[in-house]
């Protein structure tokens, strides 16, 4: 778990927490999401891994943009300078090839070797949600974060009075 990126500059804090449940790390992340959005946390960046029954592994970034993503924006913005120059239709093609190949090359999201690591780790059934986050109301989260007792904090570069809660909160 060394391989997280260096928080040192950055003020939000990272956290890896596994689930004995395959789908029990997207239930946290949406509750994430819920407290983000009445400003108890603020979440940067999350990726919620699944290993199902049979072993295979899934990952899902909310910040990293896949092909299909890549492609759709680049036909967006090159529909629009084609449009600008008078021909849309060759702007978008350009676009989605260009999109296409900027999210093969680009990765804005967590590092995708941290989160293969991950994967590897967890056992068949399980899962795992990788969050960059900062907690803004830590006893409002806390007490919200308290119904996924059964949780493994594997990793976090939280603040020890944080982390000690949030252990409190989840760990059984």
């Amino acid at each position: 778990m060394d391989n997280l990126p260096s928080m040192k500059s950055d003020p939000n804090q990272a956290l890896v927490v596994s689930f004995p449940d395959e789908n029990k790390a997207q239930e946290v992340l949406e509750t994430l999401k819920q407290l983000n959005a009445a400003h108890d946390v603020a979440l940067s960046s999350a990726a919620v891994i699944r290993r199902d029954p049979d072993g295979k592994v899934n990952v899902h970034e909310t910040r990293d943009f896949n092909a299909k993503q890549g492609a759709v924006a680049g036909a967006l913005a090159g529909g629009l300078i084609g449009l600008l120059r008078g021909n849309a239709l060759a702007g978008a093609a350009i676009g989605t090839a260009a999109g296409f190949g900027a999210s093969k090359i680009l990765d804005l999201g967590l590092p995708d070797d941290f989160l293969k690591q991950i994967g590897d780790g967890l056992t068949p059934g399980s899962s795992a949600l990788v969050a960059i986050v900062t907690f803004e109301n830590v006893a409002e989260a806390m007490k919200v974060l308290d119904q996924y007792a059964g949780a493994k904090i594997l990793h976090s570069a939280l603040s020890p009075d944080v982390a000690q809660q949030l252990s409190a909160a989840i760990e059984d």
